[in-house]
């Protein structure tokens, strides 16, 4: 019998539940999540990226978010682990991941990341005036 089992015997009964059933230690409950259908395709991902840092392969600062944001979709969307463990792992805040999971699903689903509304293909602003 285990040292450590004997010890628990002379401090509960026979009879109690804890030792006629046991115990066990069980691994973290992680709660499913639908996987969404664009994670899937890594060609979805890379639209989706290119949607939102258009400047991507000429700005060193859209490539480093474009950079965090896959990372995200990876661990998040794909592995599935809860937003702790992504910020964890990214070396962030959970609130920043948050963000970001937000960021992203609004533009997966055609929208501003900042949620403003929908996405236009025509460029905004005022006409530049043409001088004949």
């Amino acid at each position: 019998m285990n040292k450590d089992f004997q010890q628990l015997r002379k401090i509960f009964e026979g009879s109690d539940s804890f030792v006629s059933r046991g115990h066990q230690v069980v691994g973290l409950r992680r709660r499913k999540r639908k996987t969404l259908e664009w994670t899937r395709s890594n060609k979805k991902i890379q639209e989706i990226l290119l949607r939102s840092f258009p400047r991507l392969h000429t700005n060193q600062k859209q490539r480093s978010r474009a950079a965090r944001w896959a990372a995200v979709i990876h661990l998040y969307f794909r592995l599935q682990y809860t937003y702790r463990q992504v910020a964890e792992e990214l070396q962030t805040t959970p609130q920043a991941v948050l963000a970001m999971t937000r960021s992203i699903v609004r533009v997966a689903g055609g929208m501003k990341a900042n949620g403003t509304g929908k996405r236009s293909l025509k460029p905004g602003g005022r006409p530049k005036k043409l001088v004949p």
